[in-house]
């Protein structure tokens, strides 16, 4: 666990050079963590956010895998709907491995509303998570990989992830559905919720 750490680590101070960044907020794990130039926020389904004088971030919400009490979706939709600050959804807020789009727009359709309205009005940015390959033509959401503001730069955490960087996801996905293991399964997944 100490050497996927580290080599994790050395990715994102790597990605923080390439970028001439001097801190970085990311998502994609369980748990938050904290060095002096970067910040893990956690995910949002453990009610974790990351928020600073400009702007509010949420990552790993996964709406189509977890079943979110009211108060929580309330909760989601209060931070959609403020004005005062920029929202940068950091990835994985829709789960399109585990709910197909018209789903997602059956049992969800006001919180993509939301995002949608909230990103035509430039007061939203979505950040590509590893469960969101295919989000823009899904469900009309523009993203990108990365997002700096002043000196900080965010970016969902899986890119820096060395078991997506070591094995190409289409190589380790074949592998496991000759196993007989379900396609969507990510490899860090244990990682992720396990450290």
């Amino acid at each position: 666990m100490d050497l996927y750490y580290s080599l994790y680590f050395r990715s994102i101070r790597k990605l923080l050079k390439s970028k001439s960044k001097n801190f970085a907020v990311l998502g994609h794990f369980h748990t938050p963590h904290k060095e002096k130039d970067f910040t893990v926020i956690g995910t949002f389904h453990e009610g974790n956010v990351y928020e600073d004088d400009q702007v509010i971030a949420m990552s790993d919400v996964h709406l189509g895998i977890f079943s979110y009490p009211i108060e929580k979706l309330e909760k989601l939709k209060s931070i959609l709907q403020r004005i005062d600050k920029k929202v940068i959804i950091m990835g994985d807020f829709f789960d399109l491995f585990y709910m197909r789009p018209s789903e997602l727009h059956i049992k969800y359709g006001d919180i993509l509303e939301l995002v949608k309205k909230r990103e035509r009005e430039g007061g939203l940015i979505y950040l590509q998570g590893n469960h969101d390959s295919n989000i823009t033509q899904a469900l009309g959401i523009p993203s990108v990989e990365d997002y700096i503001l002043g000196d900080k730069l965010f970016f969902h955490g899986h890119i820096c992830d060395p078991l997506y960087t070591l094995f190409p996801l289409n190589v380790f996905q074949y592998i496991r559905a000759k196993l007989g293991y379900r396609l969507h399964w990510m490899r860090s997944l244990y990682l992720k919720f396990h450290s």
